[in-house]
């Protein structure tokens, strides 16, 4: 039997024992500890094991079952209770069993005692069972293959080593070369060593290229030959940082971090109690769309819903969780103030680290592992206040002992195992715990368990918001939100999973697609079960939101087979994904979902793009949308045949004469007729009855059509609506009379031609409870009775009329219906409220029924009820409607003749199903269509009772034989003298279409139209001996099938599209009259009225549509239309010659350039461009392109500019006369603004490229060698002093030198921008000199000069040539016109950014991004750019960026500038943005996607780049305890330093602060030394290391803003060797040099935190660290991160002091 217990909480079990029967909503609270048990890495894990499938699942559910075993056995040993499984976390809580209210007198007279007693108690146990999870389970290994696991298990014991390191003695160095397990000869030999090279003096060994000094002798060197030394060392470092490759075990590393919090906590258990087990054997009797015939199936707790009750816990315990969880990384345990308080007054020694308000102990085996030399890890050691306290404090080693017992085995001390194991009858309550699938599959399981799988599912999660529910308000609200979650849920047979609470508030989650409650299309039930919650959630919930996402899950019971508690667990990153779509603000109130729901949604719904969103953990943004609502079918209304193509049925002859001859019978003599079309999917059942629908019209009757979806099953009369409506429209025509007979009171029951059991004997056929068991029904009864095919009347039915009767005296008047007048809906273009009540008034009905179709008719939900129909059940309802509409089609059914066809009934709502029943049964001349899948497959055992009345026949279609697709392919193919078809051909097509027939006659075209078939001996054969399945599947696709279309279509029609396929998306029929053939009378001369209606006419594939979308139509004046699929007009168009595209794009060309005008210019440039590169008119293109690319410029549209200008480029190449005639100047042109459009969207290579060919035009070309450039540069500088010093100008002295000129000036200007960010110093200089010079002998004083002189000013400063720097930029600002230069204000900016004058430099940087916008847009990409880095860099650095909206205003326009110019280089400045400013402020986890996307594009950014990234990245996995990570970008940090040189860039400064903090981070952990005295080498590779971070420094001249980190660098040698006084004095010293340090406030706490930290006195330490504490406090950032917990007594992190208080 089901042991059941272990799959239920302890707290539940013992309430169960105790309390037979709870009201629900229950609550309960009192005191308790709560344990976050997190398990970091269970991702990754499922995410690696879903990649090798059923393997991989096993893999997880045996590695994860062994380490959750082993946790749970911990939790148990400590008296824990595992409340809930929260995917990759537990939550466990201690409290004691207190479910008595009333406690007796001895209680309450000692309650004080005991509580304190139990509280201290309660807290021991959680901590020492959170210490002992710690050290047992971090740092565990799972393996993910056999091989894996055997290769690690031990020959001795058979253990598999589980450590990811197990040597816990070894130490980790973070400038090793290598693994820490390589010998000190690999490492010598290792490609990933840092070579020293012949250990070039650090000033010298980087490529000269870089320098931006104006020495002359920097020039020297590579005159002799210094260049080639420089070019072989980038080869070195292109061979250190390559990666080398190495064999990763197939495994996965898994940590554990623990919150640890105490407070009241709130166990509270809501749901649906639905009704008792013991209650479903007795009341289970009711219809079920699978199967009438419910006795045939025994009591299955598990399939059947009984209901559904969700335990949890809340309050404030549980809601100071996940704050306590982030302050705790990988093998930390976080205990709130709260819970310390009370462990105080435990007699235990806790190591403990202060972050925030949390106390974070550490794993036992980081804090036993072996201490740096001469440090000791200092305890924190409460005193001892117990009563053996001052015994124990005099035999410290008693308690040194008692520490390092083995507890081994884990046997509990004391433990209550009365509720383990169910008696023979188990509580029906606990199946109510737990879903029905994991019930199911739990029952059907020999052991209790159930097979682990990956499996695609579709999950729902919601939230509910801010909903307190310990208070009783809250639990009411959440109680109906749960109730009404579970109840839509089930309707839609999805599972709930769980209900938990947070700090966020309420959440809940659901999945639909688990076994045996799963279907075709997931996502379509979770979007109906989210919409109707959503309208639902409206009505009660100030605040929630819902997501869906669908992919893959894992599923299965873990731990398996344990003996305590397991848990039917889901996981994977599908439900990650849902739970972090929540985030976003459009979430509140709405539906969200993934790409992958809306995929499998389809055009059911209707969407709204949110576009893509960043989600942490996604190296990519994940597309998101809201669903909107379930998109509105189109319904088939009389006769859906007559609206359906004329289409000559094929195939099933044998099975259509049957059909037809059925029909003819009920033609004949109709008595009750049902015909049943059964057959698999895909065999042209919908087809069958179509052509089936169009003989029956022969017989004068109407065809009523329905159609059942798998979503819509539980919808309520979903099938037969559609059924009614067309009812409703024959009622409304000139068929049906009006009923001349005497209205039938249905409520007085005297008179009438129906009997009693006309109504009610369908419910006692289907084994219903009979009528009399709804004691508010309503009936019509008649004294008389007509002969009906079975006669169900009986005492109870008579004795339930009287009751009615007697309920319903006085009510036998018809009165005015209850309509509401305001409630008018339509249905269609139908008034539906006017509709019904005109068709119960002609049918002879009471118009007070009207209400009672408000359960099929959404759209009559606000008409009231009325005093016919307000006392009546929902059973009453049913009863009566169902009696009210089989009158009316009775009644219908005299006067025409009806066939009702509903198609895949199998997935019919039982309500429809029991409707379609009684009309069969009870309408005699009404024939009844089925169309099903097979009966045997999808239990559609319903047909069996239809087939008990009247006559009836199935018909199987299981496809068509091979005979008949043979004599398809021939009557298709039509070839003469041909008699038969291969055997080879049939079996192939056979296999193709499944025996479709509409399939086999499309196959049949392509055989035809596309040579596969030759004729041999009258024989149709395959044209070659490759003919199979995969040669039709590649040359049958949707292109083929337009083609043929297209070549049936008649010829002007054929004209029409031809010229409509040249044209745009959208077309008007001016457009396309203005070039079709003069011949072509059917649309040359139309008026567009007349064009429409013969498109409608001659559009029979329907190829093109109006367009009824507004935003469109307002673009024109004229009926807009499209092509219905972008396939249509590209299948079209390529079947068109040559010649006729380009005379139709010629004709297409010329009028639009007819049409242009100065107001619609902009509009019509683009489609003349357009059509004129369709042709060969070169000189056209040519002119078109350039004018196109100047308006997308102007419009800074630059992505489409580049594309234009890079066409211009082509043809020119391609044609050198054509070039010769263009011109040098204009082709200079073409090339300056190619480089321009390049240069500002951040592709600098190519940008410098076509500059520099710009120059070659202008006879001006880059220098190509060494000598030449020295030689160009040095009489520039002279022309330059001759400008200043002697004041010689030598002025262009024609207009040809004065154009050229012109043009150098700006070309200087973007090669400067180049270099600006490149860092190639020389390159910088010499754009800086060519331009100046230019602007002066063009006399030139505009922005380009300005920009110009304050870039010489900016070189003069960064060469400490102060008095020329102020020569140039006064000039520079007395240039300036009253229109502020963006670019001089931004290097403004940095002369004052450099003087240390921050403020003053983001004033102007402000100045300069307003002059870079005009009305909104920004003109100049680069220029904003760096205005905006500036300032968030500055902001960064203060702390400030979070509490400045501006300036993240500015970052957001900064993202969408980048993403609309396709600016990948800007993506990477922004990432290191947020990376920087998420570690300043200790949000280690927003960090996660951005530094996925670093990583991501690291090898492929450039140079200047990578100093930030390297060092950012540094930082990163410094701060999260990834030293391999930190040690690899540490090693390529150092490597590509010495190309950093004297540079006006700024964005290095990320890396050089972030490495040296990281370096600090590291510095402070007892597991990593930076140097091992011990190594030489070692300690050569820290010396370099070092001191290339030093000579960084340096390099960057702006040294007020890097001051902090300069000397924290500078005191890194000293410091990480041990050598603290050192350290502390250069420190020191950086105090008296620093002047503008105060205005770098977050840099100014971490340099007073560091002093508090090395500070050699007590007194020193504690007063750096109080002034760094309120420096961070006042900045809003958490100061535990930065500051030293203990300055009294320690150095950073516990080390001793030597000096304490």
């Amino acid at each position: 039997m089901l042991n059941i217990a272990p799959y239920i909480p302890k707290y539940v079990r013992s309430l169960y024992a105790r309390h037979e029967h709870l009201e629900i909503p229950y609550s309960q609270s009192q005191f308790g500890v709560v344990l976050m048990v997190d398990v970091v890495g269970f991702s990754s894990l499922t995410t690696k094991a879903a990649e090798k499938g059923d393997s991989g699942a096993e893999a997880v559910a045996l590695e994860i079952g062994s380490y959750m075993g082993e946790c749970i056995e911990i939790i148990e040993h400590f008296g824990g209770d595992v409340v809930k499984f929260l995917g990759d976390a537990v939550l466990v809580s201690f409290q004691t069993n207190n479910f008595d209210d009333d406690d007796d007198l001895e209680t309450v007279e000692l309650s004080k005692e005991r509580e304190a007693r139990q509280k201290n108690l309660l807290v021991r146990k959680a901590v020492e069972c959170g210490l002992q999870l710690l050290a047992r389970l971090s740092h565990y290994r799972v393996y993910l293959t056999a091989e894996e696991r055997t290769k690690h298990r031990s020959s001795l014991t058979g253990e598999i080593d589980r450590r990811a390191n197990s040597d816990k003695d070894q130490r980790f160095f973070l400038f090793d070369a290598s693994g820490s397990n390589t010998t000190d000869s690999e490492r010598s030999s290792s490609r990933e060593s840092f070579h020293m090279g012949s250990m070039l003096d650090l000033h010298h060994n980087y490529t000269e290229e870089y320098s931006t000094s104006f020495n002359f002798w920097n020039f020297v060197s590579a005159l002799f030959g210094k260049g080639k030394k420089n070019k072989n060392y980038k080869v070195r470092r292109s061979s250190d940082s390559s990666d080398v490759t190495r064999h990763e075990p197939d495994a996965v590393d898994l940590e554990l971090h623990i919150a640890l919090s105490c407070g009241t906590v709130s166990n509270v258990i809501l749901g649906d109690v639905k009704i008792s087990a013991n209650e479903v054997s007795e009341n289970r009797k009711r219809f079920s769309y699978v199967s009438t015939d419910v006795s045939e199936n025994p009591i299955d707790y598990t399939l059947d819903y009984i209901g559904r009750l969700e335990y949890a816990i809340c309050g404030p315990a549980v809601e100071s969780l996940e704050e306590a969880l982030t302050a705790a990384k990988a093998g930390e345990m976080s205990i709130t103030p709260e819970a310390y308080a009370l462990f105080q007054n435990q007699t235990m020694s806790l190591t403990y680290e202060k972050r925030k308000q949390f106390f974070v102990v550490k794993s036992s085996d980081s804090t036993t592992s072996s201490k740096k030399s001469g440090r000791h890890y200092q305890t924190h050691t409460k005193s001892l206040s117990r009563p053996n306290a001052s015994y124990l404090a005099d035999r410290p080693e008693l308690m040194t002992r008692a520490d390092t017992l083995n507890i081994e085995p884990l046997i509990p001390r004391t433990r209550d195992t009365s509720f383990l194991e169910l008696s023979f009858n188990p509580n029906p309550n606990y199946l109510k715990h737990i879903n029905r699938s994991a019930l199911y599959r739990l029952q059907h399981s020999p052991d209790d368990n159930f097979t682990a799988q990956f499996r695609e599912a579709t999950i729902m999660f919601i939230s509910l918001g801010k909903l307190n529910v310990a208070t009783p308000n809250g639990l009411q609200i959440a109680q109906k939100a749960v109730h009404m979650a579970i109840q839509i849920i089930v309707k839609y047979e999805g599972i709930l999973q769980q209900f938990a609470v947070d700090d966020k508030g309420a959440t809940l989650l659901a999945v639909f697609g688990l076994p045996p409650l799963s279907h075709e299309r997931e996502a379509v039930f979770a979007a109906k079960t989210a919409i109707e919650l959503r309208d639902s959630f409206l009505t009660i919930l100030d605040d929630f939101s819902i997501s869906l996402s669908t992919g893959i899950i894992f599923n299965s019971v873990l731990p398996q087979g344990n003996p305590f508690r397991r848990d039917p667990a889901i996981a994977g990153d599908t439900i990650v994904l849902a739970v972090r779509m929540l985030k976003f603000p459009f979430s509140k109130k709405n539906i969200v979902c993934d790409f992958a729901t809306k995929q499998q949604i389809g055009r059911a719904c209707d969407f709204e793009d949110y576009g893509e969103k960043f989600v942490k953990g996604k190296v990519k943004p994940v597309a998101i949308y809201g669903i909107l609502r379930f998109a509105s079918a189109k319904t088939k209304r009389i006769s859906a045949q007559s609206s359906q193509k004329k289409s000559d049925f094929i195939g099933y002859k044998s099975e259509m004469g049957a059909a037809t001859d059925f029909v003819d019978e009920w033609g004949e003599s109709p008595n009750h007729h049902l015909l049943v079309i059964s057959g698999p999917s895909g065999v042209g059942k919908s087809f069958f009855c179509h052509s089936l629908s169009k003989r029956i019209s022969s017989y004068n009757t109407t065809c009523c059509w329905s159609s059942s979806t798998e979503v819509e099953k539980s919808s309520k009369y979903y099938l037969v609506k559609n059924i009614l409506l067309s009812l409703f429209d024959i009622i409304e025509s000139d068929q049906i009379p009006q009923n001349s007979k005497r209205k039938v009171s249905c409520l007085a029951g005297s008179s009438g031609n129906y009997t009693n059991d006309s109504i009610y004997s369908h419910f006692q056929s289907n084994g219903e409870t009979s009528v009399a068991s709804s004691n508010s029904s309503v009936m019509p009864s008649s004294p008389t009775a007509t002969t009906t095919p079975r006669d169900s009347s009986n005492y109870s039915s008579s004795q339930q009329f009287e009751t009615i009767r007697q309920t319903m005296a006085g009510i036998n008047a018809p009165e005015p219906s209850g309509v509401d007048n305001e409630a008018e809906h339509l249905e269609g273009s139908y008034d539906i409220v006017d509709l019904i009540t005109r068709c119960l008034r002609i049918c002879g009905e009471e118009e007070g029924l009207l209400p009672l179709f408000k359960v099929i008719f959404a759209t009559l939900a606000d008409i009231k009820d009325n005093k016919y129909t307000q006392r009546l059940d929902g059973r009453g309802r049913d009863i009566l409607l169902t009696g009210t509409i089989t009158r009316m089609i009775k009644y219908v059914s005299e006067h025409v003749g009806l066939v009702f066809i509903s198609d895949d009934v199998q997935w019919a709502d039982s309500a429809s199903i029991r409707l379609l029943q009684h009309i069969h049964e009870h309408c005699q001349r009404v024939l009844l269509v089925l169309a099903t899948r097979p009966v045997k497959d999808y239990s559609v055992t319903f047909i069996k009772t239809f087939r008990e009345t009247g006559y009836s026949k199935e018909i199987e279609l299981n496809g068509l034989g091979a005979t008949e697709i043979a004599e398809i392919i021939l009557q298709t193919v039509q070839i003469a003298g041909v008699t038969s078809v291969s055997p080879e051909i049939v079996r192939v097509i056979q296999k193709r279409t499944a025996g479709n027939p509409l399939y086999v006659k499309n196959m049949a075209i392509v055989l035809k139209d596309f040579n596969h078939v030759s004729v041999v001996e009258n024989v149709l054969v395959p044209s070659n001996n490759q003919f199979d399945l995969e040669d039709l599947l590649g040359n049958f696709d949707y292109k083929r099938i337009i083609k043929m279309q297209f070549d049936r279509l008649e010829a002007s029609f054929q004209d029409f599209l031809t010229v409509a396929s040249c044209l745009d998306q959208y077309f008007t029929i001016e457009e396309i009259q203005s070039v079709i053939k003069e011949n072509n009378t059917d649309f040359k001369y139309v008026d567009p009225e007349e064009a429409y209606q013969k498109i409608q006419k001659f559009d029979v594939y329907h190829f093109i549509q109006k367009v009824d979308d507004n935003s469109i139509l307002e673009t024109s004046s004229n009926d807009i239309y499209t092509f219905t699929h972008i396939t249509i007009p590209q299948c079209i168009y390529d079947m068109v010659s040559y010649e006729t595209r380009i005379l139709l794009h010629r004709l297409l060309a010329k009028y639009y350039e007819s049409q242009l005008t100065h107001e619609n210019y902009t509009d019509l440039l683009g489609k003349v461009t357009r059509h004129y590169l369709q042709t060969d008119w070169l000189d056209k293109q040519l002119y078109y392109l350039e004018a196109l690319a100047d308006v997308n410029m102007k419009s800074f549209l630059l992505p489409e500019a580049t594309a234009n200008l890079e066409r211009i480029v082509k043809i020119l190449d391609e044609n050198q006369a054509l070039a010769a005639q263009f011109g040098r100047l204009h082709r200079s042109d073409i090339y300056r603004r190619l480089g321009m459009c390049f240069a500002m969207r951040t592709k600098l290579k190519e940008g410098e490229h076509y500059l520099f060919q710009a120059l070659d035009c202008l006879g001006e070309p880059w220098p190509q060698s060494e000598p030449e450039f020295v030689f160009k540069f040095w009489a520039n500088r002279l022309v330059q002093y001759q400008h200043r010093k002697i004041q010689v100008l030598r002025k262009f002295d024609s207009d040809s030198k004065r154009e050229i000129g012109k043009r150098v000036v700006e070309i200087m200007a973007q090669l400067s921008n180049i270099y600006f960010y490149t860092g190639k110093g020389r390159s910088f200089v010499y754009t800086c000199l060519v331009g100046q010079n230019a602007c002066e002998r063009l006399n030139e004083v505009g922005p380009h000069y300005t920009l110009f002189l304050a870039r010489n000013s900016l070189l003069s400063w960064l060469n400490d040539e102060k008095e020329q720097s102020i020569f140039y930029i006064t000039k520079a600002l007395s240039c300036m016109d009253e229109k502020n230069d963006s670019d001089t204000l931004t290097i403004c900016s940095h002369l004052c950014f450099a003087a240390g004058k921050f403020k003053n430099a983001r004033e102007l940087l402000y100045q300069s991004i307003d002059a870079v916008k005009t009305l909104g847009v920004i003109t100049d990409c680069q220029a904003f750019y760096r205005s905006v880095g500036l300032v968030i860099t500055m902001r960064i650095f203060e702390g400030t960026l979070d509490n400045s909206p501006d300036d993240l205003d500015l970052l957001k326009e900064m993202t969408n500038t980048a993403h609309s110019n396709c600016d990948f280089e800007a993506e990477i400045w922004l990432c290191v943005y947020h990376t920087g400013n998420a570690l300043i402020m200790d949000r280690l986890r927003e960090c996660e996607p951005f530094v996925a996307l670093l990583e991501a594009h690291l090898k492929q950014s450039a140079e200047y780049n990578r100093i930030a990234i390297h060092g950012t990245l540094l930082c990163y996995y410094a701060r999260i305890k990834s030293y391999e990570n930190a040690r690899r970008h540490t090693r390529s940090l150092v490597t590509i330093l010495p190309l950093l040189t004297v540079t006006p860039n700024i964005f290095p400064i990320f890396g050089l602060i972030f490495a040296t903090m990281g370096m600090y981070c590291m510095v402070e952990d007892e597991q990593v030394d930076l140097v091992s005295t011990g190594d030489s080498k070692n300690y050569d590779r820290f010396i370099l290391g070092v001191s290339r971070i030093n000579h960084a420094f340096q390099q960057v001249k702006f040294w007020e803003f890097t001051q902090p980190c300069l000397y924290l660098a500078r005191a890194l040698p000293y410091i990480s060797t041990g050598r603290t006084v050192e350290g502390f004095m250069v420190l020191k010293h950086g105090v008296l040099e620093m002047r503008f340090i105060q205005e770098i406030r977050f840099l100014k706490a971490y340099y007073w935190a560091n002093l508090g930290k090395y500070a050699f006195t007590p007194a020193n330490r504690i007063e750096w660290t109080q002034r760094a504490k309120a420096d961070l406090e006042d900045l809003k950032i958490p100061s535990d991160i930065y500051c030293n917990p203990d300055p009294a007594n320690s150095y950073s992190r516990d080390t001793p002091a030597d000096l304490t208080a």
